[in-house]
């Protein structure tokens, strides 16, 4: 029984690895190929066109070393942030945009964050947290 639960948490965890970084990829291409939509919107939130695309390549980046055991940590990390900037962009300012999306990014990312942080990268001679 007791390896059926962890085998089912390792599918259940992927699942939901899997589905972020769909999700963050498709964020992120979304702002090169949608560029003139997002640029009217970053430009009305005072934030400049070039930084849809600088927020872009981050989720496209942070997307794929999600799948790196040790660096998704840490890309979630920056992913959670991106997002909550996001949050409160989209409930703060005139938006049509959802506040639920960047939330739902990051109740998952967090997921990512606490499964993999045991795994994340360390210098060179530094020991690991006993488990």
């Amino acid at each position: 029984m007791r390896t059926f639960v962890r085998r089912a948490g390792w599918v259940l965890f992927w699942i939901v690895l899997i589905l972020q970084v769909l999700a963050m990829v498709d964020a992120g291409w979304g702002k090169f190929d949608h560029f003139d939509g997002w640029r009217f919107w970053f430009e009305k939130w005072g934030y400049g066109a070039w930084t849809a695309q600088v927020i872009g390549a981050v989720e496209i980046l942070g997307a794929l070393l999600l799948l790196l055991p040790r660096l998704a940590s840490y890309s979630a990390s920056v992913l959670i942030v991106v997002m909550l900037v996001a949050f409160y962009t989209v409930t703060t300012k005139e938006s049509d945009l959802s506040w639920s999306d960047p939330l739902l990014n990051v109740a998952m990312l967090s997921i990512v964050l606490v499964v993999r942080w045991g795994r994340r990268w360390r210098p060179q001679g530094e020991e690991p947290e006993p488990t």
